[in-house]
């Protein structure tokens, strides 16, 4: 009887400990430090990352090969200021609209194009869940459409 109670007990353990690494949010060696507030957003074109408060490896994962793409691909438009990067969490108060400025479903990337304070236009960037676990092709869906978006392309 005490041996069935404390297989009883591992087993429970070892059950518990799974669903707490399937719930507890993911951290990574890769993240970027670019979690930005929204903020203003000055004109022109910003590459926007959304996420909420839960954020699991694969969210962080498309949070950093986004970033990668966009400062490697376009570092002088970063620089110059015709193109910025921002990282926002819906799930803040503030933040908010944007789950309907860009008809937001989950974690996104989304390109927008902001004059005198307003969007005037914006793409969201659906592949990156398909290409996630191809950073060469997700880098390149990234930085031909943002270069499509700027008119380079």
């Amino acid at each position: 009887m005490q041996r069935t109670a404390a297989l009883e007990i591992v087993v429970l353990a070892a059950v518990a400990a799974v669903a707490l690494s399937l719930f507890t949010p993911a951290t990574s060696a890769e993240e970027p430090d670019t979690d930005v507030k929204s903020g203003t957003i000055a004109d022109g074109v910003v590459a926007i990352y959304f996420h909420g408060n839960v954020r699991c490896a694969t969210c962080r994962k498309i949070e950093s090969y986004a970033h990668e793409a966009v400062k490697s691909g376009f570092s002088e438009a970063l620089e110059e200021g015709s193109l910025a990067w921002r990282v926002i969490n819906v799930d803040e108060a503030e933040n908010a609209h944007f789950i309907q400025d860009f008809q937001l479903v989950t974690k996104s990337v989304v390109l927008a194009e902001y004059r005198e304070g307003q969007v005037v236009r914006w793409e969201n960037l659906d592949k990156v869940w398909q290409l996630v676990r191809d950073e060469d092709r997700f880098v390149d869906y990234i930085q031909s459409e943002t270069r499509e978006f700027l008119g380079e392309g």
